[in-house]
């Protein structure tokens, strides 16, 4: 292929990265928000003694599936940890909704 015509084809396609990387990190800080304020209410939850293990459940699900789509994407063993532990923390979260805790 010619420069001209990958130059064309780049231009049909209109990715621009400077709005890629601006949506990855807003999804960044919509994770470090969702997590920080589930963690508020849920501690708040606690000590009210009601259940907080469905906030738990639903931000860790939320959590695992990001990593897992990166690590699908990228490949990187750290993706594929954080997306174990977060399978195993929703996992646990969603008994003990269940079971009443």
């Amino acid at each position: 292929m010619e420069r001209n015509e990958i130059l064309k084809k780049a231009q049909a396609e209109r990715v621009d990265e400077r709005e890629l990387q601006v949506k990855d990190k807003s999804m960044m800080w919509s994770y470090i928000t969702m997590v920080f304020m589930a963690a508020i209410f849920s501690f708040i939850r606690s000590e009210q003694g009601l259940p907080m293990m469905d906030l738990s459940a639903t931000v860790s699900a939320s959590v695992f599936a990001g990593m897992t789509y990166r690590f699908i994407k990228t490949k990187k063993k750290e993706n594929a940890i954080i997306a174990l532990v977060m399978l195993s923390v929703v996992v646990i979260a969603t008994i003990s909704f269940f079971m009443g805790h």
